[in-house]
């Protein structure tokens, strides 16, 4: 283990723990596409072909891609139980990594109860402290949490966490790694914010903006006993972060799914992100394209299938 900690979302991408899906994709049927959230089966080849794909790139970028079945490769039962979970792939979901260690998230999906266990055993060979987890009948998961700069955690109320879930991880994170803990809510429809808002840079961000003009955040500070309320653009804009807006197609066929893997320099996102990668190119950025056309029919793309271990 040569080391891991999580301050940023835009700083280098050292290390991800990331799942590629086999035969379980298989499981996905006209039956059970509501238990694991994909739009339909999926053809595995194809699937798992663009998987490669992408997580090519993000090696040749220089990031180590910690495997799941590779850092748990003597552990039996927990191959034997990621053979039957299709969305194991999701690991952004399953837990969020900060400065001191990680913390393992709470699944909402029946389909993902459980999930978040695995990569607790993978943290421990990895030699990454588990600061906590989110329990029942607190829901959160990892694609409903991000940073804005160095000091501050987000964390959305969506259609899969509530304030039980972002409690939670406010009592683990604040005053110990962050100074601010900002929680948004959204409108119902949305599963998580990394759908809607992809930090950039330290001053830059890819947002749907109509999504966060309908409920106030609450913005709390360590040392402070009542949360300042905040919309989320007036935020935005108290820390000067610039935002590139995206459409409502966009949102819908996830071209807001990037990840960066250089800071201020590349990214890796969708290949149909035509217009998205322009708009970026403008601001000095190269997003590296991969098509994710089978990929995406389960409902993620890169964003959602890298859980950061280390970020530089």
């Amino acid at each position: 283990m040569s080391g891991y900690g999580v301050t940023n979302a835009f700083g280098d991408l050292k290390r991800v723990l990331m799942h590629r899906p086999g035969s379980e994709l298989d499981l996905v049927t006209e039956q059970t596409l509501e238990e694991f959230h994909f739009e339909r089966p999926v053809d595995r080849v194809r699937f798992t072909d663009e998987y490669d794909n992408m997580a090519g790139l993000f090696q040749a970028h220089g990031v180590e891609t910690l495997m799941l079945t590779d850092v748990l490769k003597d552990d039996a039962d927990a191959i034997s139980y990621m053979s039957h979970r299709p969305n194991m792939t999701y690991t952004r979901d399953l837990a969020a990594v900060f400065s001191s260690g990680a913390v393992l998230m709470s699944p909402h999906l029946k389909g993902r109860w459980g999930d978040q266990l695995m990569l607790g055993r993978a943290f421990r060979r990895l030699g990454v402290p588990v600061l906590g987890a989110i329990d029942p009948p607190g829901f959160l998961e990892g694609g409903g949490v991000t940073f804005i700069g160095d000091d501050t955690v987000v964390a959305s109320l969506c259609d899969r966490a509530n304030e039980t879930g972002t409690r939670m991880l406010r009592e683990l994170v604040l005053g110990k790694d962050v100074k601010y803990f900002l929680e948004v809510p959204l409108p119902f429809g949305h599963i998580h914010i990394d759908g809607i808002f992809m930090v950039l840079d330290r001053n830059l961000a890819l947002t749907y903006p109509e999504s966060f003009r309908v409920f106030p955040c609450r913005l709390y500070e360590d040392g402070k006993s009542e949360p300042r309320h905040v919309m989320f653009e007036e935020f935005l804009t108290e820390r000067h972060v610039r935002s590139i807006a995206i459409t409502p197609e966009e949102r819908l066929e996830g071209h807001l799914n990037v990840v960066v893997t250089k800071k201020a320099e590349t990214a890796v996102g969708f290949e149909s992100a035509t217009r998205v990668a322009s708009e970026m190119a403008k601001n000095g950025w190269r997003m590296v394209p991969f098509c994710a056309d089978e990929m995406f029919r389960g409902n993620g793309g890169a964003h959602c299938m890298t859980c950061p271990v280390e970020i530089g």
